[in-house]
Parts: C-alpha cells; structure tokens; sequence
C-alpha cells in the first residue's frame, strides 16, 4: 500500500516569492518585511510561523519549495 502525500496548499505568488525570501534569510538576520496579507495566507498555510515580531519560514515551508527540509 502506498503512503498518500498531502497535495501541497496553493499559495500566491506574492506568497511564494515571500516564502523565497524568507528561506534566503541566515540565521540571526532579520527577516524581510511582509505585507500582513501575505504573512496572514503564509501562516494559515503553515509554510511560516510568527515569531516575535516577524515571520519565519518553517520546515514545511521548505518542503514547499524543495521537497526537503534542509
């Protein structure tokens, strides 16, 4: 029996192009700032999660652009 893989949930492209930038972001380096719509439908996606006060890219937010979570 094959293992089902959840299709992963469409996102904007201003949402993808700001999920880019975010997986570009090194550690300690402040995060780019988002528009609160595309921070809203990156966090409901679950591909970002707010953290202080800024958004960060999660592993699955990786998985969305890769396949890995790397």
């Amino acid at each position: 029996m094959e293992k089902e893989t959840a299709m992963p949930k469409a996102l904007s492209t201003e949402a993808i192009d700001a999920l880019r930038q975010l997986n570009e972001v090194g550690s300690g380096q402040p995060a780019p700032p988002l528009s609160s719509s595309v921070a809203d439908e990156l966090l409901r996606a679950g591909v970002a999660t707010r953290s202080a006060d800024h958004v960060e890219i999660t592993c699955e937010g990786r998985k969305y652009l890769s396949g890995d979570c790397d």
